[in-house]
């Protein structure tokens, strides 16, 4: 089947599902037409990496104190709930960077807005896509999803270096907030949930100690790292190599372009019973395209590398989500296992971000780089600790 027909047919007969993947789309669009620009907006502030390593562990450390202490709320919440607040708090953080080059105290207060939009709107978006997606289909759908929202962000990073080359960030920012409020409107046209009833700090607690799920959670430590390397530390690399913003974002863009090709064939594998192959071989691949950038120089190799990297990276991720949905849909609570995640996911962050930071703060700009890739393929490498997982092991998911 072509992809318009899949496109076409998965949109007409799951309109829930749809209108998720809609709201999702306008908010990828909105934020990449200027998140992968920020740690440049930062360098072109005058702050030095060190700095702006430290705005990304405050988020971090932010999220982990809003988890505890907003847990009651978000019991009461449900999942259409958690994302409709989380557009607010987003938008005020981008307001907040439009007016930070005049209100330096605000590098403190920005993460705030960050990390409670992160913390609602991931929770809310994962339990209701557990709770819709197909048992037999989750491959294809989480394929579908990096599709059709990487298809509609295509243009985002290209448009926004065009954008901030001429009219700035200022602009920048304020596009993205229309985007923004743009989300909000999908999420009227599907039912809320209210899977986070019983969401409590034990059972959250027991999950991330839970030995059963344990190589998944090993994977989780790794996701954690490998995804802050990737989206703070190599698109900095990129752009010191390019020296253009406007280029810079027509690179990000055909990363996305390569992704979209490899996506929907991951997820096909995977619902066919190649999940754990197509997991190890994309673990394996991605590593080494990590460890291969210390020796990028140049803008064709960096470039050539960026496109490769995205190819592995997203057929790893479909293949790992795949699994990650499974298991959400077999364990007995769905929405603390979810919240145990996102907590992993920052919890390995503040561990990270101070090594990194000890490292732009002693070392010189090439070996920083250099030290940062052979963590972030060294941190790839605990994917392949989700293939000992099997979900049959978990218990049967509350209803």
């Amino acid at each position: 089947m072509l992809l318009t027909d899949q496109i076409h047919a998965h949109f007409f007969v799951n309109k829930e599902i749809s209108s998720l993947y809609i709201a999702l789309g306008l908010l990828q669009f909105g934020t990449g037409l200027v998140s992968v620009f920020v740690p440049i907006y930062f360098w072109g502030l005058g702050m030095p990496l060190w700095r702006i390593l430290l705005f990304y562990f405050l988020n971090s450390l932010y999220f982990l104190v809003f988890s505890f202490s907003l847990l009651p709320a978000l019991r009461r919440m449900s999942d259409k709930m958690m994302m409709f607040l989380s557009i607010p708090f987003m938008i005020l953080y981008f307001f907040g960077l439009s007016l930070l080059a005049d209100m330096p105290f605000l590098f403190f207060a920005l993460p705030i807005g960050l990390s409670l939009g992160m913390l609602l709107f991931n929770v809310g978006y994962h339990i209701d896509f557990s709770s819709v997606s197909d048992d037999g289909h989750i491959g294809r759908e989480i394929g579908m999803r990096y599709t059709i929202t990487n298809l509609v962000e295509l243009a985002a990073p290209l448009l926004g270096g065009l954008l901030i080359g001429f009219a700035g960030f200022h602009d920048a920012f304020f596009v993205g907030i229309i985007f923004l409020v743009a989300a909000t409107l999908p999420l009227f046209l599907f039912p809320e949930r209210r899977d986070a009833s019983y969401l409590t700090f034990s059972s959250v607690v027991r999950l991330l100690n839970d030995k059963k799920v344990r190589p998944f959670t090993f994977s989780g430590i790794g996701f954690a790292m490998e995804k802050e390397v990737s989206r703070i530390i190599w698109p900095l690399f990129i752009f010191f190599a390019i020296g253009s913003i406007e280029e810079f974002g027509a690179v990000i863009s055909a990363g996305l372009l390569a992704g979209i090709i490899i996506t929907l064939f991951t997820g096909f594998v995977s619902d066919r019973g190649k999940r754990r192959k197509a997991l190890s071989a994309s673990t394996i691949i991605s590593a080494l395209i990590w460890f291969s950038r210390t020796l990028a120089a140049g803008s064709f190799m960096v470039i050539g590398s960026h496109v490769a990297g995205n190819l592995a990276n997203t057929s790893l991720m479909t293949a790992w989500n795949a699994q990650y949905y499974k298991i959400a849909r077999a364990i007995k609570q769905t929405s603390s296992f979810i919240l145990s995640r996102e907590m992993l996911y920052h919890f390995s962050r503040i561990v990270l971000y101070p090594v990194l930071i000890a490292l732009a703060f002693l070392f010189s700009r090439d070996s920083f780089f250099t030290a940062s890739f052979i963590i972030a393929g060294a941190a790839t490498l605990l994917f392949l600790f989700a293939n000992k997982l099997h979900t049959s092991s978990l218990g049967v998911r509350k209803t």
